[in-house]
């Protein structure tokens, strides 16, 4: 039994090995193309067509289908991040809804943080098969916490309005939010991106005072 099973074992994981290196070379490939950043939704589609065709048809409405395709996306972008960090100083900004490369002042300050509990959880591939109770679990315990972003995104988010972390107020983010936003405005020398950065921030600021609501 131990004869037969090891090698389809390594023939798997040597399968899904080539599937991360792809996945890892397509994403930041994607990323350069789009300095504004990606969706974890945008960019699942992306890699399913052309010239990709990485990924199969996914369920999104199957939280079991949709667990081991967000892993290996994950997994890819956590591992991309650390090449990046370690070859330009670079670093990946990974969240659902917003995924994008940008250069970090101080690499060494950058290394030291990639080791929180989500990258030490997406860069363990056992994690990629979980059973459909462990994943429910998760998905509730997601459901759970998603009253507030994460501290990263909130920190992106009250950057992008020039404001403390955390805001004092809501009002203090809208008034911020205004202010930037007639700055940015394309019919000032702005530009779509610039306003785009900024309405996504302030939602994420919405976000996390819903959270105490």
């Amino acid at each position: 039994m131990t004869e037969l099973t090891a090698p389809q074992n390594t023939t798997r994981d040597s399968a899904l090995e080539d599937l991360v290196g792809r996945i890892m070379d397509a994403a930041e490939a994607l990323l350069r193309t789009h300095p504004e950043g990606m969706s974890e939704l945008a960019m699942l589609r992306t890699l399913q067509d052309d010239p990709w065709r990485l990924l199969a048809s996914i369920d999104f409405s199957s939280p079991t289908a949709l667990y081991p395709v967000h892993f290996l996306l994950f997994h890819s972008l956590y591992r991309q991040r650390e090449r990046l960090v370690a070859e330009s100083g670079e670093t990946i900004d990974i969240s659902a809804l917003n995924i994008r490369i940008r250069p970090t002042p101080d690499r060494g300050l950058q290394e030291a943080g990639q080791h929180d509990a989500l990258h030490a959880f997406y860069r363990d591939i056992a994690n990629h098969d979980l059973g459909e109770t462990t994943i429910n679990r998760m998905l509730d315990d997601f459901w759970q916490g998603i009253t507030r972003p994460a501290d990263e995104d909130l920190r992106l988010a009250c950057d992008t309005l020039a404001i403390d972390r955390p805001p004092p107020d809501l009002n203090t983010a809208r008034n911020a939010f205004r202010r930037l936003a007639m700055r940015h405005h394309p019919d000032r020398g702005g530009s779509n991106e610039q306003l785009q950065a900024l309405n996504r921030a302030m939602a994420t600021v919405r976000h996390h005072f819903r959270g105490y609501s």
